[in-house]
C-alpha cells in the first residue's frame, strides 16, 4: 500500500478541531449561565453567539494546530504508521478525543485559575511598587501558549504510544524523494509555528471584541497563512535535496527559528523605515493619503520578496548539501 506522511496528521489535527468545536459548543449550551440567565436569547443570537465563541476559540487555537500536525507526523513516522485505513483513522479518532479533552481541561484551568493569578500579581506590583507593566502581557500570553503546545505533545505522544500496537504499520525505510517531502512539510509546519505563537503572543485577543473584529481577525490570519504556505512550498520544494533518509529535527528546529528570527528582524527594520518615510514626507510634502497606502503596500510586497528570498538562501545554504552525519531523530 502507498505510503502517505501528510494524510494522517491532517485527519488528527481536523478531528482535533471538530471535537474542540463541539466542545465549545456543550460547554457554552450545557454549562455557561449566559444563555440562560439572558431573557431576550432569540435563535438569532445564540447562533451568533456560538459562532463568535466558535471563532475566538479558532484563533487562541491556532498555534495548537501546527503543534499537533508536528508532533503526529514525527510519532507516526518513528513507528512506522503512514497508510489510509479504517483502523489507523479510528486510532487517529481516539487520540483526537483524548487530545481535545486534555486540551479543554488544561485551557479552562488556565484561564480560571492561573491568568487570573498572574493579572492580580500585576496589578498587586503596579500599585504597590509602582513597577509599570511588570510581567508585561505578551509574557503571560506565551506562557498560556507554551502550556497548551506542551500538553498538546505530551497527550499525543501518550496516544501513539498507548495505541501503537493497534495501528497498521509500513516497515519499508523512507526514501531520499520521501525524506525531502517530510523535511520540506515539516519546515513549513515549524514556521507556522513560530509566526502564530508570536501572533498571539503580541497581539491582545480580547473576548469582548465585536463580532465583526474577531472575523476579521480570523480572516485575514487564514489568508496570510494561505498566501505565505503556497509560496513557502514552490519556493522550498526543491532546497532540500542535501537530506538524508533520516529525519534531522535538531538542524530543522533550529534552522527555522534562526530564519524566523532573521524574518522578523528584517521585517521591523522595513517597517521602522516605511513609517518614518512616510513622516518625513508627510512633513516636507504633505502627501495625499493614496500615496501613504501606495508607500504601506510597497513595503509590504518588498517584504515578501525579500523574505521568500532570504527564506529559499538560507533553507538551500543549510539542506541543500547536508553532513551525512547530521542529527536524526
Amino acid at each position: 500500500m502507498k505510503k502517505s506522511f501528510y494524510k494522517l496528521p491532517l485527519l488528527l489535527v481536523l478531528f482535533y478541531w471538530i471535537f474542540d468545536i463541539v466542545f465549545v459548543i456543550t460547554y457554552s449550551l450545557g454549562v455557561d449561565e449566559y444563555f440562560f440567565i439572558s431573557s431576550d436569547m432569540t435563535t438569532y443570537k445564540i447562533s451568533r453567539e456560538l459562532i463568535e465563541r466558535i471563532l475566538l476559540n479558532f484563533i487562541l487555537q491556532l498555534p495548537s494546530l501546527p503543534v499537533l500536525f508536528i508532533t503526529s507526523v514525527l510519532l507516526l513516522n518513528k513507528y512506522a504508521i503512514n497508510q489510509i485505513n479504517r483502523k489507523n483513522i479510528v486510532n487517529s479518532l481516539f487520540i483526537a478525543i483524548l487530545i481535545t479533552l486534555g486540551d479543554s481541561v488544561v485551557r479552562l484551568y488556565y484561564y480560571t485559575y492561573i491568568d487570573g493569578w498572574i493579572r492580580l500579581g500585576r496589578q498587586y506590583l503596579n500599585f504597590h511598587l509602582n513597577m509599570f507593566l511588570f510581567l508585561p502581557r505578551y509574557i503571560t500570553n506565551f506562557l498560556g501558549v507554551a502550556i497548551v503546545s506542551f500538553f498538546i505533545i505530551l497527550l499525543t505522544y501518550l496516544g501513539i504510544k498507548l495505541l501503537n500496537k493497534s495501528y497498521t504499520h509500513n516497515d519499508n525505510a523512507l526514501t531520499q524523494k520521501e525524506s525531502q517531502q517530510l523535511h520540506l512539510g515539516l519546515f513549513i509546519a515549524l514556521y507556522n509555528c513560530y509566526f502564530l505563537t508570536a501572533f498571539l503572543t503580541l497581539i491582545e485577543i480580547d473576548t469582548n471584541y465585536s463580532f465583526r473584529i474577531i472575523i476579521d481577525i480570523a480572516g485575514l490570519t487564514i489568508i496570510f497563512l494561505l498566501i505565505a504556505n503556497f509560496l513557502g512550498y514552490f519556493l522550498l520544494r526543491r532546497c532540500f535535496k542535501g537530506v538524508t533518509k533520516t529525519i534531522a529535527l535538531k538542524k530543522l528546529v533550529f534552522s527555522s527559528i534562526g530564519i524566523f528570527i532573521l524574518n522578523c528582524l528584517l521585517s521591523s527594520k522595513l517597517g521602522m523605515f516605511s513609517v518614518s518615510l512616510v513622516r518625513y514626507l508627510e512633513y516636507w510634502y504633505e502627501i495625499s493619503e493614496l500615496e501613504i497606502i501606495i508607500i504601506y503596500f510597497m513595503t509590504v510586497v518588498t517584504l515578501f520578496i525579500l523574505s521568500s528570498l532570504l527564506v529559499r538562501m538560507a533553507v538551500k545554504l543549510i539542506f541543500g548539501n547536508m553532513d551525512k552525519n547530521h542529527q536524526s531523530i
